[in-house]
């Protein structure tokens, strides 16, 4: 009892770290230690585990920003490192993790961007690398990555890019070649993605298997994670307890099943590059051996507990892993299963029937973080993982990693085995498919980690509750769930989607909406299918009417055929040739839906330069929006002499916020009551000038900037505007600003 308090402690201290604001100095270690030995001392040990927690999280965060610091304030540093993961091919780029192996940021990881890296590159290799780094930051959107966030989970401390390079030692490791052998062999497979993700967790998904994981809810099967470890851990066990039993010579195998069952499972994660799921899931394997060695059992509660509170221990900044917290309550879930719903019957047909009952239980259970992470379920969620998981778990999985072992001792012509892996995996390969070709993904009312954690606990209530608990009573209780739940009449809402130096907005009522440009495409990289399609998908468009390419540009057009091939019923309006069927600006109609559209472009402009920009004024629920493109002083003096009456609520800055737009006269003839710049942090060209932030300022025009605030989400009702800042939600508290 007394470790379970030291371990709540520590779970608590590391929960506690997300609502900081800031980062304490690093003086306040000497405070918390003083507090540690005094609480040991009064055998306080819930607040000694509390303070052991914020003392570890305190000093990871302090080395981490320094080093991150250090290696930026370098022009650019000569590093020896090695690749230790392997590198995604862009046609004009390599990008790979590399981890500084000397110097004072050894040991942390590094993004690496490669133009024109050689062919052999590969994981394992040792480089010397003259790079050039800046600090870790991304456009945020809702639905995507905490890019700060993961970096700190991960330890990288800055993106870089190789300016100069010498070769140590070209030798790959064992998963490259693995790799690299696979791709050779049976790259053309239908089925080569679920094949390399399954057994070296690389997934070179195409945007159809992405949607299709999403509509089915199988992404955590594909995705090598603590229950493929545990899963392979089973599997040997068992297997060397059924050796054990074929003949009396071979009983020392049941002596060396978990050491040789988790060397198997060790192995896996080899393969899987040691991802943090696999660290976590070997971490905890571990943890059982030992104490199964000592003979000591623990119940339900303390084993959750103690895996747990020695995982924060070990890594406190785990605490910011979503994945960590799913991983945690699927194993709570399963311990609480296996606690109210023991097997009884142990005939086939019964322990289907079990299996199919937890199976169930699992996904209505795991729903509740689904609808608060992502905004929405699964229909075919159930029926997924009823078919799914028990097909990959007895028979995909296992034969994958049989095959894997048999093409190290086969000749390398032999592909047989492989042929077979594609036959097991078409059923999955097509379900997924057809999942994304239907679009299954019901978006439902955004939640708070409250409203989620009370629909979890409901659930938890209905399942787990002793049987003499009236179940009328629990229905009572769901009522208020359900009215949360209920679908709302829609609102009009503007987004200003981060796209880094780019723009892309986004008027949106219901599952429509109309698209106001499609964000940067820089050399390989574009935003459009970075950002702008999952933001689509994650808001729950299914509808796009209009896609209006404000000007020829690339931070404005990015990769628009995407967009097109995503949504083929929309209308294309654009005043320069794109290739596609299209219309001009000035043919917008004058209302969409219940908004009033009106459109402007410049007469004395032929060109497709700034100054030739639809202009985009729109009007919902009486607040009107104003979206200028990249147009210059001229035409904003063009434009209120066509409309000398044009006021507007909201003004999306023209050109990023560049000097030569938003002058003082356009400014204050507009009147808006907020403006919003779409930029890229710490970009090249100073945007929002100086400039413009002074004319602001002089007419106390309050600024939010994607740079600062990430995606920009504006809900608009008849009585008010609300407005959501993506960086003022998410936790951690002291990372949200710049």
């Amino acid at each position: 009892m007394n470790v379970n308090r030291f371990f709540i402690g520590v779970i608590s201290g590391c929960l506690l770290s997300l609502f900081l604001p800031i980062v304490p100095e690093l003086l306040w270690l000497i405070f918390l230690l003083a507090l540690i030995l005094t609480c040991m001392y009064y055998r306080l040990l819930f607040f000694t585990g509390l303070c052991c927690a914020l003392s570890l999280w305190l000093w990871q965060v302090q080395q981490h920003q320094t080093q991150s610091t250090q290696l930026l304030a370098w022009p650019e540093p000569w590093l020896k490192g090695q690749v230790v993961s392997i590198s995604q091919q862009d046609p004009e780029f390599s990008r790979f993790l590399w981890q500084i192996s000397e110097g004072p940021q050894q040991g942390y990881l590094v993004r690496v961007r490669w133009q024109q890296a050689p062919a052999l590159l590969g994981q394992g290799q040792d480089w010397w690398f003259k790079l050039r780094c800046k600090a870790v930051r991304a456009p945020a959107n809702p639905g995507s990555v905490h890019v700060e966030a993961n970096a700190y989970v991960l330890g990288i401390i800055g993106n870089c890019v190789v300016k100069d390079a010498l070769v140590l030692d070209v030798e790959w490791d064992h998963r490259q070649q693995l790799y690299q052998r696979l791709q050779q062999k049976i790259g053309n497979l239908p089925s080569f993605s679920l094949i390399t993700a399954f057994t070296l967790g690389e997934r070179p998904f195409s945007d159809e298997l992405w949607l299709g994981l999403q509509a089915t809810a199988l992404g955590h099967l594909i995705s090598i994670s603590g229950f493929h470890i545990g899963l392979l851990f089973g599997w040997v066990y068992g297997l060397m307890l059924g050796v054990a039993t074929l003949h009396i010579n071979l009983l020392w195998c049941r002596k060396a099943a978990a050491f040789i069952a988790l060397t198997a499972a060790w192995y896996y994660s080899l393969l899987a590059g040691f991802a943090i799921p696999t660290l976590r899931a070997l971490l905890a394997l571990a943890l059982a051996v030992y104490l199964l060695q000592q003979h000591r059992r623990l119940s339900y509660s303390q084993s959750w507990l103690l895996v747990c509170g020695l995982l924060l221990l070990l890594n406190p900044l785990w605490v910011m892993s979503i994945s960590f917290w799913l991983t945690l309550y699927a194993v709570a879930l399963i311990f609480l299963f296996v606690w109210r719903y023991p097997l009884q019957d142990r005939s086939l047909s019964g322990v289907i029937i079990h299996g199919l009952k937890f199976q169930a239980v699992m996904t209505l259970l795991m729903s509740a973080p689904t609808l608060l992470f992502f905004h929405g379920v699964a229909p075919l969620a159930l029926l997924s993982n009823l078919i799914f998981v028990p097909w990959c778990s007895f028979l995909v999985i296992p034969y994958l990693l049989i095959a894997l072992l048999l093409e190290l001792v086969l000749p390398a012509e032999m592909l047989w085995h492989w042929q077979l892996a594609d036959l097991l995996l078409a059923p999955l390969q097509h379900w997924l498919l057809a999942g994304a070709s239907m679009q299954y993904w019901w978006l439902l009312p955004a939640q708070t980690a409250f409203s989620a954690l009370c629909i979890a606990l409901l659930l938890l209530a209905v399942f787990f509750l002793p049987a003499a608990v009236p179940k009328h009573r629990i229905a009572l209780l769901s009522l208020p769930f359900i009215l949360l739940l209920w679908p709302k009449t829609p609102q009009w809402q503007l987004h200003l989607i981060d796209v880094g130096q780019g723009t892309a907005v986004l008027l949106q009522k219901g599952d429509r909406g109309l698209l106001y440009d499609v964000g940067p495409v820089y050399g390989s990289f574009n935003a459009t299918e970075a950002y702008v399609l999952p933001y689509l998908h994650y808001q729950g468009i299914r509808q796009l009417d209009y896609l209006v390419l404000s000007h020829a540009d690339t931070d404005h057009t990015g990769a628009f055929a995407e967009v097109l091939k995503a949504y083929p019923k929309l209308q294309l309006i654009a005043d320069f040739d794109t290739g596609f069927s299209q219309r001009p600006c000035l043919s917008l109609p004058e209302r969409y839906l219940d908004a009033e559209l009106w459109a402007f472009r410049s007469l004395t402009q032929s060109g497709e330069g700034n100054n030739s920009s639809c202009v985009l004024a729109i009007t919902t629920a009486g607040w009107q929006s104003l979206l200028t493109g990249d147009i210059g002083h001229s035409v904003e003096a063009e434009l209120l002499m066509s409309r000398p009456d044009l006021k507007t609520d909201l003004l999306v800055l023209g050109h990023h916020g560049s000097k030569s737009s938003s002058q003082l006269d356009f400014l204050s003839r507009v009147k808006p009551l907020l403006a919003l710049n779409s930029a890229a942090a710490h970009n090249a060209y100073g945007h929002p000038s100086a400039e413009v932030l002074g004319r602001l300022a002089l007419l106390q025009i309050p600024l939010l900037n994607t740079a600062e605030q990430g995606a920009i989400r504006i809900e608009k009702t008849e009585q008010q505007l609300h407005i959501w800042p993506y960086r003022q939600q998410p936790l951690p508290f002291w990372l949200q600003k710049p």
